[in-house]
């Protein structure tokens, strides 16, 4: 299987047949399996393997290498580390493992936890944003303004529904008169007019 070499945050791996017998001392003999996805065959582990040399012996050398950091026996959580070494007294950390139970994963580092925390948090931003303008109402009346209540009607549902305002039916009945008058002999001359126009706020004639 092909795997990203710069993402293996989503990766386990686990030798069945070691797991009856794995304990703090041959854990990283266990970690250093060719066939362990998080293994570096290129280490200074595998040159130490391949020449038979003891493992005090890795402190001596220079370039990566993996040593076990720590152990807490009761969870069976054991740490691997990942480290290029300079000299003696002077190592660069690189990647922790962490073993448990006999399965080995990878621990994320800084960037990739506050990426996740990051992503994470801008989403419910996100939907406190889409909810929050799911209460904008506007209407002519009262212009824009913020509505709480379920069991209101949609917007749409209150536009068409809504009835003009007295206000409203004034400066139209005033609107259709100035208009009446103004083209009144036009609307005779085509007998479009054949009687006075009645007014939307008018009351009937008894």
């Amino acid at each position: 299987m092909s795997v990203n070499e710069n993402n293996k945050l989503s990766l386990s791996w686990q030798e069945k047949s070691w797991l009856p017998h794995l304990t703090p001392q041959n854990v990283l003999e266990y970690f250093c399996q060719r066939e362990n996805p998080f293994y570096d065959k290129t280490c200074n582990n595998e040159v130490a393997k391949m020449q038979r040399l003891n493992p005090s012996q890795l402190s001596h050398m220079q370039g990566v290498e993996f040593i076990l950091l720590h152990v807490d026996e009761p969870s069976e959580l054991m740490i691997i580390r990942k480290q290029e070494r300079h000299s003696t007294s002077h190592v660069v950390p690189l990647a922790n493992y962490y073993v448990l139970k006999g399965t080995i994963y990878q621990a994320p580092d800084l960037h990739n936890v506050l990426n996740s925390r990051l992503t994470s948090s801008l989403f419910h931003l996100q939907q406190a944003f889409d909810k929050t303008l799911s209460y904008s109402r506007y209407d002519s009346n009262r212009g824009h303004h913020w509505s709480f209540d379920a069991k209101e009607k949609p917007e749409e549902e209150i536009l068409s529904n809504e009835s003009c305002s007295q206000f409203q039916k004034e400066r139209v009945d005033a609107l259709l008169d100035i208009l009446t008058q103004k083209y009144r002999h036009f609307m005779l001359q085509s007998g479009a007019v054949t009687q006075e126009p009645t007014l939307l706020n008018q009351e009937p004639h008894h």
